[in-house]
């Protein structure tokens, strides 16, 4: 069982769980009462998104693991399960599940919504991560920017969601308030912090397994740039990241400091140590850039959270 959890990468189907989890609750919920409306969108259908998007990243996650065999092999033999623990075929039989099911779940979650956005998401990020795992991860930048797009989506899948909802209960005449706006406006802080989050993670994992991908004649940006101008983007992206959190927090202009302060300690502080472990010398490096780079989506992830208290909070 430990062998396909971690197969299927779960703590990263965690994390997507929770974002979109609190994104829902914890902030479009409140926008949308702001304007004394009520979003009557069934349970069951918000979890049916959630669940699809979760078993389609699990099924992008297997393949990855499928197609990475020989880079692994070279690059971290002791941890290769495909071909070692479990086998190719089961590993194509289990990514075939999981992305049928996912796409099957939202498609169908999102006919209920009317939705042809949702389901067109749905259908071609489930192509998108074959061709990412085939091909374009081995393409200069190509994979970065494919698997950031990708992650940015996470939390427009709740908004758009609301969206649809909003529409079917109250007709267009919703669209003429800036409830979806603000929404968007909200998801989109998010989603553009997440695209640079990865693409920082995405280079760092590049950096780790650049003798892996140089065997293999892999394009990544390390192998055609160099290791050293590979640390200067990700400083770049890092930095970004940074700049979106503290500059989205001061045109929120919460009553309230709490938003600024939580994003200076889960952000910006956690930032300095990953900068100090990009350019660190230390064979761990790389490695522990990673984690924190992790920890860092996960704190940014649980925003919501803070934003939920802060407009709870009597004035």
């Amino acid at each position: 069982m430990k062998e396909y959890l971690k197969l299927i990468r779960i703590h990263n189907l965690l994390l997507i769980a929770i974002i979109q989890t609190f994104v829902f609750f914890t902030a479009i919920l409140p926008i949308i009462g702001q304007y004394g409306f009520v979003l009557n969108l069934p349970y069951w259908i918000f979890a049916s998104l959630v669940v699809a998007t979760i078993l389609i990243a699990a099924g992008g996650f297997v393949i990855n693991e499928y197609f990475d065999i020989k880079i692994d092999r070279l690059n971290h033999p002791e941890s290769v399960i495909v071909s070692n623990i479990i086998s190719k075929k089961d590993t194509m039989h289990i990514y075939q599940i999981l992305t049928i099911s996912g796409v099957i779940i939202g498609v169908v979650a999102s006919i209920v919504l009317k939705s042809f956005t949702l389901a067109f998401i749905f259908i071609i990020v489930a192509g998108l991560l074959w061709f990412y795992s085939s091909s374009y991860k081995r393409m200069l930048i190509v994979g970065n920017i494919v698997i950031a797009l990708m992650s940015a989506l996470v939390p427009f899948v709740p908004a758009f969601a609301a969206k649809e909802q909003l529409v079917l209960s109250y007709t267009d005449i919703i669209l003429q308030l800036p409830i979806v706006p603000s929404i968007y406006t909200f998801c989109g802080v998010m989603a553009l912090f997440a695209f640079f989050a990865v693409m920082s993670i995405e280079i760092l994992k590049d950096i780790r397994d650049e003798y892996g991908d140089r065997e293999m004649e892999c394009h990544t940006i390390p192998v055609v740039w160099g290791a050293t101008t590979s640390r200067i983007i990700t400083t770049l992206f890092v930095l970004l990241t940074c700049c979106i959190a503290v500059l989205s927090t001061i045109k929120i202009s919460l009553p309230s400091t709490l938003s600024l302060r939580y994003t200076l300690f889960a952000i910006v502080l956690p930032s300095i140590f990953l900068l100090y472990f990009v350019w660190s010398k230390s064979c761990k490096a790389i490695d522990n850039a990673i984690h924190v780079n992790r920890l860092i989506i996960l704190l940014a992830g649980l925003y919501p959270l803070v934003y939920y208290y802060i407009l709870n909070t009597p004035k």
